[in-house]
């Protein structure tokens, strides 16, 4: 059984629906704060940090609009001890707004990395680790790597505490989501 999570936006961005699937999610996943009873009515945008992102998504639902077919596009959702790789179906309506179908394709289990665990401590808000939001790889000086990798790399064990993550494209994924798919 595929599981999916759908939600839909107005034409303005608000949130307005929400499949089962939306609660299971957010509470399987540490962030209970995002039960749709807490955020219907708000813009998606306003939860999408990091401007480029926030732009692209908004640039790939308007891209679905003018074409008139839905977009199908890879991405991953990572959990401490998970990787899911993933599929997002962003399908045009006929009133203006978007749904938005996401589906776990395959996942990879993993040690626990505790830099994912959203219930773990307080982090350093002034040192802020780059995480591509699509890919989940950490920018290291100017390479992306898989998170494992930056941990060893950037000594983040070391430090009294975990750095805070950003989230922003890295310029295969960005590349790669703006290319034209005809």
């Amino acid at each position: 059984m595929t599981i999916e999570v759908i939600y839909r936006i107005d034409p303005a961005g608000h949130l307005i629906q929400f499949n089962d699937q939306w609660d299971l999610f957010a509470r399987d996943n540490a962030t209970p704060q995002l039960v749709q009873g807490r955020i219907t009515g708000q813009t998606l945008w306003n939860f999408i940090q990091d401007p480029e992102t926030r732009h692209l998504h908004q640039t790939l639902a308007q891209r679905a609009k003018i074409r008139g077919h839905p977009l199908v596009l890879p991405f991953r959702c990572e959990a401490p001890a998970l990787r899911r790789f993933r599929e997002m179906e962003i399908v045009p309506l006929a009133d203006g707004g978007t749904e938005y179908r996401c589906r776990i394709l395959k996942t990879e289990t993993r040690a626990a990395i505790e830099l994912l665990d959203p219930r773990l401590g307080q982090r350093d808000e002034e040192r802020l680790l780059r995480m591509c939001s699509w890919c989940n790889k950490v920018a290291v000086a100017d390479l992306w790597q898989e998170v494992e990798h930056a941990i060893i790399r950037l000594k983040l064990f070391d430090a009294a505490t975990l750095p805070g993550i950003t989230h922003t494209m890295c310029d295969v994924c960005l590349g790669d989501l703006l290319q034209e798919d005809d």
